[in-house]
């Protein structure tokens, strides 16, 4: 028959293999911040030690041989050591649990209480080795039998005293913890003393040591939850700024999915304008720092009831009530942000303004990704829109994104199907009136009509499937190029546009030579070209492209010279063969525009670029043209873009009519 005894052996056995393990758990725990899982681990040992020791302790007892002796001697002096020293490890992880650390400087209310609780469990601690040599706590008889000492409920007092500090700071700082928090860590104070009170009248079961254990399982538990708790939000926070990222808004939106509520809010997704011009010049560190304060500064304004949350790089979102979204809006308009400059060693201020993507939530059953996604396609519209600082989805924004979804369908499928086609602006010497080259534009044959490009070029270059487009058409032109050899005919040089998004891919150059190649005509019938505009990619890697291209042997222009801030820096950077000046400075009469135009022209004549002019209609805009130095000009006023077919009319037949030509 399993007697009592048995039974508490086996329970404290039990106790002290849990602690062990939770232990081992707890210092495995990478998710857990190291300063929890280190006085948490080592509470744990000590706590399943002890078990263990008080287990053994009675397993020898009555047994008078060396082992058990040993074994019943070395066991309570364990235990009773281990009770003296666990207190102040108990304290620091009441004080990391509470403050988030360690730090008897930084916590002065609660430093006097922790260094108290050390100096009494030393004492407890020296006070149990010496009864080791007097046995004033315990003695074991010669027929190794537990007996009390006389100062036995002195070994009691000491952690005692240690307890009642530690109780004090739980009771001073209990606003700091939560429910379960607080419930867990007085566990480890109300069951060890209940167990102190029933043990100081009874002898033979180890109470106070059973209550331990069973805290320790209850501390456990409560870790675990806040481990996981804790893991959450992590994964819904932002870390840099602290404030919920896009996981956590997602989750927020969805806790009122199908309820009134949620009609009570509007989702503004704001990016922060110019923050590359910050980010240059404080650096990305700095810039890290002013967007923390930026958000902390921008969600003291918001109520209890709406959410400030980080995307990624300077994006937002924010859901805020329908009745502040203009003050809302209103302050993303500018404020300053104080922020500290480690650089400069000082506190410096620099004004945040931001533009946004606006969404009315005006439906209940939405999810929290399509209400955030709203919001966000309203802001890409926003950055499309020249001086809008806001934009609002409406349901007419919303057929008008569908209708380009289906276009760009349409533009996938036409691409997949080859419906691009080149069509051929012809290049005139305005001396001769005769065919000196060609531009080959890009038309779209689709559903029996011909598209221009302003239907289609901004979509693809959003989209990027420009890219595909340009070498479509490349490989088109090559194969227009040799038919017309192999018929005999002597075709100029033709011009082929390639985007700037293509300088996204390092081997364009490559592919560009391969398919030239391929085709077997020579490389200097091709020209490529390439817009001026674009500033999406740092001049240094167009200056590796356009080198690429001359080393291949092909020449390169560069289009719509002069209406970019960057025209003469790309000047002096990259070494183009043709520049083509943009048709506003000769559509216009004004006496600037006309000064620029003669610079422009001489500049280029003295940097040896042969010059094109483009969008030419009228006689007096070639009589200008000329009587400055320019021959070539493409234009309406020769001829309009055509097919292949045309074009190849034009080659049989390369001067123009007496009409277009002019007296010198």
């Amino acid at each position: 028959m399993i007697d009592a005894l048995s039974v508490q052996v086996a329970f404290l056995l039990f106790e002290s293999v849990f602690c062990f393990l939770t232990a081992l758990l707890a210092v495995s725990n990478e998710n857990h911040r190291r300063r929890i899982r280190l006085p948490l681990t080592l509470l744990n040992l000590m706590g399943g030690l002890l078990l263990l020791s008080d287990s053994l302790s009675y397993i020898g007892l009555g047994k008078t041989d060396m082992v058990d002796l040993a074994l019943t001697h070395i066991s309570n002096s364990i235990v009773f050591l281990l009770c003296a020293l666990m207190p102040p490890v108990y304290a620091v992880y009441v004080v990391v649990r509470t403050f988030g650390d360690f730090s008897l400087r930084r916590h002065a209310p609660a430093r006097g209480r922790i260094i108290a609780c050390m100096v009494l469990s030393g004492i407890a601690a020296i006070l149990v080795l010496v009864s080791q040599v007097t046995g004033i706590y315990y003695t074991i008889d010669s027929g190794n039998n537990y007996h009390r000492g006389d100062w036995f409920p002195l070994s009691l007092v000491f952690p005692s005293i240690c307890f009642l500090l530690v109780v004090s700071i739980l009771i001073q700082y209990r606003h700091k913890l939560g429910r379960w928090q607080l419930i867990a860590l007085s566990s480890y104070l109300i069951f060890p003393t209940v167990g102190m009170v029933i043990q100081a009248f009874s002898i033979g079961y180890s109470y106070i040591n059973m209550g331990i254990g069973l805290s320790a399982i209850l501390l456990f538990i409560e870790w675990t939850f806040s481990t996981n708790n804790e893991i959450r939000h992590i994964a819904r926070t932002e870390v840099r700024t602290g404030l919920p990222n896009e996981h956590g808004c997602v989750e927020w939106l969805n806790h009122m999915h199908n309820q009134p509520e949620l009609l009570k809010y509007t989702a503004v997704f704001f990016d922060l304008v110019k923050f590359s011009d910050i980010n240059r010049k404080y650096g990305i560190t700095g810039g890290n720092v002013i967007l923390a304060s930026y958000g902390l500064t921008l969600s003291e304004h918001l109520a209890k009831d709406e959410l400030l949350a980080r995307q990624y790089g300077n994006q937002f979102v924010a859901v805020i009530r329908n009745e502040h979204i203009d003050s809302f809006l209103s302050l993303l308009s500018g404020f300053p942000v104080s922020f500290y400059d480690k650089q400069a060693g000082d506190v410096r201020e620099v004004e945040v303004a931001a533009r946004a993507g606006v969404f009315r939530i005006d439906r209940s059953d939405m999810d929290g990704e399509d209400i955030i996604s709203r919001a966000a396609i309203a802001l890409s519209m926003a950055k499309t829109k020249t001086g809008a600082q806001n934009i609002f989805m409406t349901r007419e924004l919303l057929n008008d994104l569908e209708e380009k979804r289906k276009f760009e369908n349409e533009i996938e499928h036409g691409l997949k199907n080859d419906e691009f086609i080149p069509f051929y602006q012809p290049k005139v010497d305005a001396k001769t009136h005769t065919l000196c080259g060609a531009e080959a534009l890009a038309r779209w044959s689709h559903n029996g009509g011909i598209y221009p490009p302003s239907s289609f070029i901004s979509l693809m270059e959003e989209n990027r499937s420009i890219c595909e487009l340009d070498l479509m058409i490349l490989r088109k032109v090559c194969r227009d190029l040799a038919g017309w050899i192999a018929e005999g005919l002597t075709p100029p040089t033709i011009s082929v546009n390639f985007s700037r998004r293509n300088l996204a891919d390092p081997e364009i150059a490559d592919r560009i030579n391969e398919i030239i190649s391929a085709s077997g005509i020579p490389h200097h019938l091709i020209e490529i070209e390439v817009t001026e505009t674009s500033d999406e990619f740092p001049i240094q890697v167009l200056k590796k492209f356009v080198d690429a291209l001359h080393q291949f042997g092909y020449l390169v222009s560069i289009d719509d010279f002069g209406c970019a801030s960057s025209s003469l820096t790309l000047l002096r950077e990259i070494t183009f063969d043709t520049l083509k000046i943009d048709k506003g400075f000769v559509d216009k009469d004004d006496s600037k525009d006309q000064t620029i135009l003669e610079y422009i022209v001489k500049l280029a004549k003295s940097l040896d670029l042969q010059i094109v002019a483009e969008g030419i209609e009228y006689e007096k805009q070639v009589r200008k043209l000329r009587d400055l130095g320019v021959m070539v000009i493409q234009g309406y006023f020769y001829d309009k873009p055509m097919p292949a077919d045309g074009l190849k009319k034009r080659l049989e037949s390369p001067h123009y009519e007496e009409s277009k030509r002019l007296e010198s």
